[in-house]
């Protein structure tokens, strides 16, 4: 089999798609995904837990002045 030049050419340029070309199952991808949603989620938490204390400051005074 010969393989001319625009052949040579089209090959390269289909490989550096392929490499270039990053769907949802890239590990970068899913690095990057899995981190905003760890920061979102300990975003959530910390805010989650502020208002538990706020509460349970509020029923500490409540059940005093009950």
């Amino acid at each position: 089999m010969v393989t001319t030049r625009s052949d040579s050419e089209k090959f390269y340029k289909m490989v550096d798609e392929l490499e270039n070309k990053k769907g949802p199952n890239d590990l970068e991808e899913q690095v990057r995904v899995l981190t905003f949603r760890n920061d979102k989620l300990h975003s959530l938490n910390e805010r989650q837990t502020q208002e538990i204390l706020e509460l349970r400051e509020d029923n500490k005074k409540l059940a005093q002045q009950v």
